[in-house]
């Protein structure tokens, strides 16, 4: 615990800062290792620590539990004294009306090691669960997933231990029966951000969106003592087509430690050598003060330590510790002119005191790893020159370490130290349309414990928000609820959350029942929407010419849309009624259906389609069904001839669009209509004048995505962030002149300031090794690029301690433009970083940069990450959240500006303005 930190927090937030509104990570503390699966619209997780229990959870963020759902019954792992400790990294699927458990036994033990995959499976969320075979494990290793894919084909992939841990997939016939070999997948690449320390690919998610297919998994040792888990993505055109050349370059979550040493100067590692002075004899009277001689120290760098961990980035021993005590000073500089927030990032194994000329500024009596950021009385403290830092330290109880950082954040604020991301699952939120991420991760010295954070597509990339805690500065809201939503956890909401209109309806033991055999309807209480989703759990009580089902749609007795579960006909069947005409169609349910358990009907309506679901899988025949019901209209759901239950109930108003099934968007330039629908999305070809559609119920808040692609390399291309009329309307728009977001408009007709913002920003860049090698690493860009500067590491890979001097002079640097490789022409520029030398050039546009060793016999790797200064992008991901008084921006994932200001409800548009544009993934819901 720490005993007393003497000074307080200083957080001067830059005016254009979101208003807080943070995910408080960890959301669920203590657990590590874990599955997620989310059934009646309720969350369930379960993994390392829990002992084969479940927590329980409503909206992703506050969980209650455990609730004891397994415990381990076999011949291949309980026979020999493991128990329920041992039940690791689940994995579960419900199934046509079967819970299967996937977990890992990871038991390394003195007379034998059992590391398999073990099958349970329950009728029931909350078990218990059995294993079908008791007498073998289902195969090896560790870490397995059950993909399911759109035809039903299951495939699991899991973890072995080949050249270190590797992933493998294997098509199974059924959840507990494989067909075919394993095929191998991928392992970690050498020189790499994925070896950073061991040889470890592990822990592999797999999800199918947007048609294309991801592989999320964890790399690096898993271990805090070496800091360097994080995760990746491959993204693939199958779920067996993943392989080390659709990796993304980059990692996708990663320690919010690995880029804080680049982006900001210690202001102790770069001066004098880098050397501390120390002793571990208790030293003379102020012999933490400025004036005190200590010529007869020793000398030696941090961190100091007992254990050298080779590779490691939180526990780095440089100079051997072995005694009791220790005592260290360092003398700095400081301009107090250039300097900007202070922050002492610090990670000790026993009691330690900190002081900063002779002043304690720092106690604590255990162990920490955390950044502490400096208030402004200390900072006034420091001497505009020389100073010193003194720190007193005392060996931890099992081991001893000690480092300490001085960081100069600039502008920016400090967060917690958060390490070690890893174990992911991706679940759709409670309001089923947005993506989030659950998975493990450390926050400073606290164990570790179950995060969240959201997942964007930008088109199709995948994106992280993460990794936060409640610390990290902008908005990282938590997951929006529903427009409506029924748990029916309250026996009063069936009166207010309903319209019944026939049949006997009751609320019992956390279900919706309708109770006799006749025909029934009840409709929800919501506003009328244009485009939504509604999804319902559904199962039959009885009866063998059953039917139940929802209105996908209704408008009137002449105008709706039923989709029902027939048991009779053992099929799927539509019922469209349109202008009071009728139609039918059914098609069958396979074989073996489960009629007596939970089924899960969605139907997204976009415009005039409708997109149905069964249990996350494409309805059977015809999944998309065509109307021409493209005004608003309201779902519900119905009997015919039986009882039947319902659950986990859900209405949200938004779309989810992308390629050729982007629909509903209304051209108001008169003429000729530029815009069309093609596979890249939506696309307007007239380069001249304004052209601009809109889309979308009028709602007070919402949350607004889309991928815009300037092609005429010319005039501007946005968004209409809020459409309410002539008169009331923000826009935002991507300025190929001024390279800058400029974001303008009206309310109450009256026009608001513009804003010009600019996008230059110095951006991370890893090696693309599709097509790297041990002679020269290319840089790919997924868009062409404006650069006019770029940053080289002078530690070259894998940050080794000596710094290469004019590390530019060992390499030859090409741009890629118009499919022709030309040299890049720089010179040398003032670096703001010891670690870095800087080049600058005249601004080139480029969709790749290639580094080649001028020397062929140097198979040095000299460049694999860089800093490159982008100035502006042919493409963008943009995104708006507006919240009633204000609408926050958002370009590629980070927030660049709020407006606060009072607006109607409204819908939203696409503009370009003398430019030809495409615009693709492009999503919308409403925020509750």
């Amino acid at each position: 615990m720490l005993k007393n930190i003497i000074f307080t927090v200083a957080l001067i937030a830059s005016v254009q800062h979101v208003t807080s509104q943070k995910i408080n990570n960890p959301v669920l503390p203590g657990v590590a290792d874990a599955g997620v699966i989310k059934f009646n619209g309720e969350y369930y997780v379960g993994g390392v620590f829990t002992k084969g229990s479940f927590y329980r959870s409503k909206d992703l963020v506050n969980w209650s539990g455990p609730q004891h759902v397994f415990s381990m019954n076999n011949d291949w792992a309980t026979k020999f004294g493991i128990g329920d400790e041992q039940i690791h990294a689940n994995d579960i699927n419900y199934i046509n009306g079967l819970f299967h458990m996937y977990w890992s036994v990871n038991y390394w033990g003195k007379d034998r090691n059992v590391i398999h995959i073990g099958h349970a499976v329950s009728p029931n969320i909350t078990g218990p669960f059995a294993e079908p075979d008791k007498t073998s494990w289902l195969d090896n290793r560790i870490d397995p997933k059950l993909f399911i894919d759109d035809d039903g084909k299951l495939y699991l992939y899991m973890v072995k231990f080949t050249e270190g841990n590797t992933i493998w997939v294997r098509p199974m016939k059924d959840p507990q029966t494989f067909e075919g070999e394993p095929s191998y997948v991928f392992s970690s690449l050498p020189n790499t951000w994925e070896t950073l320390d061991n040889r470890v690919e592990e822990g592999p998610w797999v999800m199918k969106y947007r048609n294309r297919y991801y592989l999320m998994y964890n790399t690096n040792h898993t271990a805090t003592e070496w800091g360097n888990y994080a995760l990746g993505v491959a993204e693939a055109a199958s779920p067996l087509g993943f392989n080390h050349g659709n990796k993304y370059p980059y990692p996708v979550v990663q320690s919010n430690q690995w880029d804080l040493d680049e982006k900001y100067v210690d202001l102790l590692k770069f001066q004098n050598n880098g050397d501390y002075l120390y002793v571990t004899e208790k030293p003379g009277e102020k012999w933490n003060g400025k004036n005190f001689n200590a010529a007869d120290w020793q000398s030696g760098k941090a961190g100091f330590g007992n254990l050298v961990i080779p590779n490691s980035t939180t526990r780095k021993v440089q100079t051997l510790w072995q005694s009791d005590n220790l005592w260290i000073r360092k003398t700095f500089v400081f301009n107090m002119s250039a300097a900007g927030n202070l922050a002492l990032r610090i990670h000790h194994d026993g009691p330690t005191k900190v002081y900063i000329n002779g002043q304690a500024i720092y106690e604590s009596d255990s162990n920490n790893y955390a950044m502490i950021p400096l208030d402004q009385n200390t900072k006034q403290s420091l001497n505009n020159g020389e100073n010193v830092l003194a720190i007193s330290c005392i060996k931890g109880r099992h081991s001893a370490f000690l480092d300490v950082s001085l960081f100069d954040m600039k502008g920016d604020v400090t967060d917690d130290i958060l390490i070690t991301p890893g174990q992911p699952n991706i679940v759709h939120g409670p309001n089923g349309f947005d993506w989030w991420l659950v998975y493990m991760a450390n926050k400073n010295k606290e164990r570790r414990g179950q995060f969240i954070n959201q997942v964007h597509f930008f088109d199709k990339t995948m994106y992280v928000d993460g990794v936060t805690s409640g610390n990290t500065i902008g908005y990282h809201a938590a997951p929006s609820m529903p427009t409506f939503g029924d748990l029916f956890d309250d026996s009063l909401s069936l009166r207010k959350k309903w319209q019944v209109e026939s049949g006997s309806w009751q609320i019992m033991g956390g279900e919706l029942q309708q109770l006799n055999n006749t025909s029934s309807r009840s409709f929800i209480k919501s506003t009328a929407a244009v485009n939504y989703l509604f999804e319902v759990n559904i199962k039959i009580g009885g009866g063998n010419s059953a039917k139940v089902g929802i209105y996908a749609y209704y408008k009137s007795k002449q105008d709706w849309l039923k989709i029902s579960l027939n048991r009779q006909t053992m099929s799927c069947q539509y019922e469209l009624m349109q202008n009071g005409k009728s139609q039918t169609r059914s098609f069958s349910l396979p074989k073996g259906f489960n009629f007596k358990a939970y089924h899960k009907i969605s139907s997204y309506k976009n415009a005039a389609g409708f997109t149905v679901r069964i249990d996350d899988l494409p309805a059977p025949g015809s999944d998309v069904i065509k109307t021409g019901f493209a005004q608003a209209g309201l779902p519900g759901i119905f009997t015919e001839n039986a009882k039947a239950f319902f659950d986990g109930i859900i209405y949200t108003i938004g779309w989810d669009e992308f390629d050729g099934t982007i629909t509903g968007w209304q051209s108001t330039t008169k003429g000729k209509n530029s815009w069309s629908v093609s596979s890249q999305g939506l696309n307007q070809s007239n380069a001249t004048g304004e052209q601009k559609v809109f889309k979308g119920d009028n709602l007070l808040a919402y949350d607004f995505n889309v991928q815009i692609k300037n092609n005429s390399d010319q005039g501007s291309a946005g968004m209409y962030a809020m459409y309410a009329g002539e008169g009331d309307y923000i826009k935002a728009g991507f300025d190929y002149q001024r390279k800058s977001l400029v974001i303008s408009g009206m309310i109450n007709n009256k026009a608001i300031e513009e804003k010009v913002i600019s996008l230059e920003t110095m951006q991370p860049v890893y090696a693309d090794m599709t097509y790297s090698d041990f002679l020269e690493k290319h840089f790919s860009f997924k868009v062409p690029v404006y650069l006019n500067a770029l940053k080289l590491n002078k530690n070259g890979y894998l940050k080794k301690d000596t710094l290469i001097d004019k590390i530019y002079d060992k390499v030859d640097i090409w741009y890629h433009d118009h499919d022709k490789w030309l040299p890049l022409k720089y010179k040398l520029a003032e670096s703001d970083h010891p670690l870095f030398d800087k080049i600058v050039f005249d601004q080139i546009k480029a969709d790749e940069l290639k580094f080649t060793n001028k020397q062929a016999s140097d198979h040095n790797i000299y460049i694999y990450k860089l800093w490159a200064n982008e100035v502006f992008k042919q493409s963008y991901n943009l995104r708006v959240v507006k919240m009633g008084t204000r609408i926050l921006f958002f370009v590629d994932g980070k927030h660049v500006y709020e407006l606060k200001q009072t607006m109607p409800a409204s819908g939203v548009g696409l503009y370009t303005n003398n430019s030809t544009a495409s615009f693709n993934g492009i999503t919308l819901h409403d925020l509750k």
